[in-house]
């Protein structure tokens, strides 16, 4: 059965999505970017500084939802070039040190607000 995540706000007011769904013992994470939570704005810096905060937004939500990062068992990430992906592999270690998620790693020609990255999860409860 299909629940909604309380409490947690899709990224613009009129967002058609919900941020995090549990169905079952699963949870789904919609995909986060370098949001500044504080200011609900892009960060801007270096490209491992974008994933380090698309990562903190991901555990954020997470946590808020009763889970965690060491609770993921899949991640799919968005990059907008793949000359970055050796930069986040270097981030996304930080994240998941050991017993990582299976992962999928894709180029797409844009992401929301214009970021270079994006990460959905799914993780258990």
């Amino acid at each position: 059965m299909k629940k909604i995540v309380p409490g947690l706000l899709a990224t613009g007011a009129d967002a058609p999505y919900s941020p995090a769904v549990f169905c079952g013992s699963l949870l789904f994470v919609s995909g986060q970017v370098p949001l500044d939570p504080e200011t609900s704005t892009i960060i801007t810096g270096s490209f491992a500084e974008e994933a380090e905060q698309a990562l903190r937004n991901l555990g954020s939500i997470l946590e808020k939802a009763g889970s965690s990062l060491e609770k993921v068992v899949k991640t799919t990430v968005f990059l907008s070039a793949m000359e970055n992906l050796p930069e986040f592999n270097a981030v996304y270690v930080r994240f998941f040190p050991e017993n990582r998620p299976a992962r999928s790693c894709v180029v797409v020609s844009g992401l929301p607000f214009d970021a270079r990255v994006e990460i959905e999860a799914i993780a258990t409860l």
